[in-house]
């Protein structure tokens, strides 16, 4: 399984200018139109680990067997290699009306009025590798679901907060990976996986965070 991201607001910018963006900069999203919080996950790329590790679960898989490229024109969405390394790639304009039609429709396919494809406009199509260094919020949330247990609860409720905060202007855009970063640290992980301790866990990254940064 081959997941694509467009890389986001802040795919060409450097490590220090990033430390000085803003809501209103983060919002940008060069591609898709979406809400506050899921534009701040597409810049962090905390939405794209999510998703790996929703694909992991989806489809009975391996986090070996899941890659993900920065494809900037967002055209290519996802794609599977076959037993015989070819490959089948989905593929349309970044519009989050098909999207939604095909969760409503499922597993059937309706006319749509989303633009085909042209691909004579297209011109080239990209690929790059996920920079570590621009994104690190991304193997975080991907470590924190291989380790299991109520890490991955912990590194949401974490992100889900810092991103409120974030959008608050209450802390900075560096300083989502740090609450992040921070809650998984501090949690001792010595629970088991039941509703009521997922619940807790959430409870403890958000209260975490809200003390990391004094708010």
């Amino acid at each position: 399984i081959i997941l694509t991201a467009s890389g986001g607001a802040f795919r060409d910018k450097t490590l220090n200018e990033m430390a000085h963006l803003t809501v209103k900069d983060a919002l940008i999203h060069p591609n898709w139109q979406m809400g506050d919080k899921i534009t701040i996950d597409c810049a962090t790329l905390v939405n794209k680990a999510f998703e790996v590790i929703e694909a992991k679960w989806l489809y009975n898989t391996t986090f070996d067997k899941i890659d993900v490229i920065i494809h900037r024109e967002s055209i290519i969405h996802s794609m599977v290699e076959l037993l015989d390394n070819s490959v089948l790639a989905q593929m349309s304009y970044p519009d989050m009306r098909l999207a939604i039609q095909l969760a409503l429709s499922y597993p059937e396919r309706l006319t749509s009025s989303v633009q085909s494809l042209d691909f004579a406009s297209l011109g080239s199509l990209t690929f790059e590798k996920i920079d570590n260094e621009r994104f690190p919020c991304f193997d975080l949330i991907l470590q924190s679901a291989k380790t299991g247990g109520l890490y991955p609860a912990v590194a949401n409720g974490a992100n889900e907060q810092a991103v409120n905060l974030f959008l608050q202007d209450k802390i900075g855009y560096n300083d989502i990976f740090k609450g992040i970063y921070g809650a998984l640290q501090a949690f001792d992980g010595s629970h088991h996986v039941h509703l009521e301790d997922l619940l807790e866990a959430d409870k403890f990254a958000r209260n975490y965070v809200n003390f990391l940064f004094g708010v």
